[in-house]
């Protein structure tokens, strides 16, 4: 149960582990395109606004030189079309030039009175920045002088709709630098660490700048694209920066809200798994009283069955003491009249091996009966044991087993002629045998052969071996187990009483040995039993 614990928890861990990675990949894949389309917009509004903003600054200077190119008739003129400009300026006479120290711009315009000189760009002492175009005028056919037009960058920024428009998503602003890298456009903006190459490669990149916050600057992460500018002597750059955090902020909202739903889902699919646990839990625990209910039910009838063999045997046990009893009177008279044969001379003399055979039949009826009288008693009957010579018994009982085989069973006997001796009751050999012989008849009613071995073990020389062994029936497999049990048995009523085998078993016992079947159905059954030898002194 741990274990299945255990293994849902490691599944539970895995998954949330997969779906943390599959969210992050997920996002950075999104981040990643959202963040490459905004940078290629913006490259592109950078291009764009630097083409505005030069365009707008060309426009000019070809004003000033469209209203100044003509011949003045008075400097009185020159003064009006400067108001007509609508631009503040100045007309800067030739008497001027010809002081030393004038401004070499100046010089320039006068010099190259066709075209109209633009730059430089000077702050003025408002803070703000000015561009300065020069252009020369003449009078009557006579350069007089040159006029300056000073073009506030500030007003130029404000009016500039493609400029100012962009202060509007993510917190983007446009600002414009000079070479010197100083912000001239908007003069007012809050400086911050910008300090982008003008020579980058893409035009757009991902910065990390310091921007004034109050007192303290605040790091933050810039998306910034940039586009350089020519007028005239003088190079700018155009920078547009939009807030990194801003552009990504839906895309981490949306990130945080799938996580949610998927712990929210994975929740719910451990407590689905939990419920089919504590199912399964419930099911294995009711299966587990189930079988030990059907145990209880199976040891309770093995006990009953165990009590109805008790009483049974009990039954028979007290049946069988009376049986012996009765047979022991019985054969008193018998034994009486045997003895008073043998001691009258003539019977004696006519009939001598017929006494002694009546005589001997007398004796094992007498141990027979004592045997059953004994296990009536559960063996409370007092046994005399005693070393006696093995082989001589099994002689003995094969000549008494000769006479009760039908003639359609043929005996082979294969007995060995060395004394061994074994330790027990004297005559339970010949009970031994006729029980084993008694069954192999009945399993060969139809004939057959019947084999009786006695000898010296060939397994082991400590023990004597006797082998019983018919060509009858056999004894089927699934009761092969049962037939040594007591009152067990395959005859019809009136044939056998099932306590045969058991007898055997028991008598085996008592001399310290053991005995086994061999057996196979249709074939026959061999009875091998094997006694502890006992070696006699010299």
């Amino acid at each position: 149960m741990k274990k299945t614990i255990r293994k849902q928890a490691i599944i539970a861990m895995m998954g949330l582990f997969l779906l943390a990675l599959t969210a992050i990949f997920c996002y950075r894949r999104v981040e990643k395109t959202i963040i490459g389309n905004e940078q290629e917009g913006l490259k592109s509004l950078a291009k764009v606004n630097a083409q505005s903003m030069e365009s707008s600054l060309y426009a000019k200077s070809e004003k000033i030189f469209s209203l100044f190119s003509g011949d003045m008739e008075t400097e009185s003129e020159i003064e009006a079309t400067l108001l007509k400009l609508g631009e503040k300026g100045k007309y800067v006479e030739s008497d001027y030039l010809a002081e030393e120290g004038a401004d070499e711009i100046i010089k320039g315009a006068v010099n190259a009175p066709w075209e109209v000189i633009i730059g430089p760009i000077i702050q003025s002492e408002s803070g703000g920045y000015i561009l300065y175009m020069t252009k020369a005028v003449s009078v009557s056919g006579k350069i007089t002088g040159v006029v300056q037009i000073e073009i506030d960058l500030d007003d130029f920024y404000a009016n500039e709709q493609a400029l100012s428009s962009l202060e509007v998503a993510n917190s983007r602003y446009c600002i414009v630098k000079d070479s010197d890298g100083e912000t001239i456009m908007p003069s007012d903006h809050a400086e911050g660490n910008i300090s982008i190459s003008q020579t980058m490669d893409n035009g757009c990149t991902i910065a990390w700048i310091y921007e004034a916050n109050g007192v303290t600057p605040e790091r933050t992460r810039k998306l910034i694209a940039y586009e350089n500018i020519e007028i005239g002597s003088e190079e700018l750059v155009l920078y547009i920066i939009e807030d990194y955090d801003q552009l990504v902020k839906p895309i981490e909202q949306i990130a945080l809200y799938l996580c949610l739903i998927g712990v929210v889902l994975i929740l719910i699919v451990v407590g689905f798994m939990y419920s089919i646990y504590d199912h399964q839990k419930k099911e294995a625990i009711l299966e587990k009283e189930l079988q030990h209910e059907k145990t209880l039910n199976e040891t309770m009838k093995k006990q009953e069955g165990l009590m109805q063999k008790y009483n049974h045997s009990k039954t028979m046990g007290v049946l069988t003491g009376a049986i012996a009893h009765e047979f022991n009177n019985l054969m008193t008279p018998i034994v009486l009249y045997a003895d008073l044969l043998e001691e009258n001379e003539i019977v004696k003399q006519e009939m001598p091996e017929e006494v002694t055979e009546l005589k001997s039949a007398a004796f094992r009826c007498e141990e027979l009966a004592r045997q059953l009288l004994s296990y009536s008693r559960q063996g409370k009957a007092e046994k005399v044991l005693t070393d006696y010579d093995a082989t001589y018994a099994v002689n003995e009982a094969v000549s008494m087993v000769q006479k009760l085989i039908p003639s359609n069973i043929q005996l082979k006997t294969t007995i060995c002629k060395t004394a061994y001796y074994i330790h027990g009751q004297v005559g339970t050999l010949n009970q031994i045998l006729l029980n084993l012989t008694t069954n192999a008849i009945h399993a060969m009613k139809d004939g057959g052969v019947l084999k009786i071995q006695f000898g010296l073990s060939t397994d082991n020389e400590k023990y004597v071996r006797l082998i019983v062994e018919d060509t009858g029936t056999g004894i089927p497999e699934e009761i092969q187990a049962k037939v040594f049990q007591p009152f067990f048995t395959t005859k019809q009523p009136g044939e056998g009483t099932g306590i045969g085998l058991t007898v055997v078993t028991r008598l085996t016992q008592e001399h310290g040995g053991r005995v086994r079947a061999k057996t196979e159905e249709g074939k026959g059954t061999m009875f091998i039993l094997d006694f502890p030898r006992v070696r006699q002194k010299e």
